[in-house]
């Protein structure tokens, strides 16, 4: 086992561990009916989630996915990935899409689903998929994906004026 393994962190630390890792035990978990919490990393569902800061509950999938469902699946190559369904297709497979994001990944399949995130805590906050706020948020979100590039673009100018703005200060 590698050394970097082999460490336990000290007590109040954490360590990085992979999804690839952690898999056996969150299929254990899941499989047992039971609900698995982690720190998402990435930025791929930005504004929502903030990779480092924000935890996501997955639990079992019990039912079909539907529109704005946040499931965790597994793409092809081994990657894991927590998208939003942004369409489930007539063929039953699913399109993807981050909330950062607006290249859709089609294609992907109901075996790949491994558990649907129902709970999540942002900034510190608690939230479920019975938020009112959450499920406005969902719904607007992946109604607007033809139009996000405007948002990322004025996202990213509001963010250089304000850089300008705060250095002269």
């Amino acid at each position: 086992m590698p050394d970097a393994l082999n460490k336990q962190p000290k007590p109040g630390q954490s360590r990085n561990v992979s999804l690839a890792e952690m898999y056996p035990l969150i299929r254990e978990v899941l499989d047992a009916d039971g609900t698995f919490s982690l720190t998402i990393t990435g930025t791929s569902m930005y504004p929502f989630i903030l990779g480092g800061r924000d935890q996501v509950t997955l639990s079992k999938l019990t039912r079909p996915l539907k529109k704005n469902d946040l499931p965790l699946y597994r793409r092809r190559d081994g990657a894991f990935v927590l998208h939003r369904v942004v369409r489930v297709e007539q063929d039953g497979t699913y399109t993807m899409c981050g909330d950062h994001q607006n290249q859709l990944e089609r294609g992907i399949r109901p075996e790949q689903m491994i558990a649907l995130a129902t709970a999540f805590v942002r900034k510190g906050h608690h939230l479920t998929e019975r938020n009112v706020g959450y499920r406005i948020y969902r719904t607007v979100w992946t109604w607007v994906l033809p139009i996000r590039p405007l948002f990322f673009e004025l996202d990213s100018r509001c963010r250089q004026a304000a850089r300008k703005l705060f250095r002269r200060s």
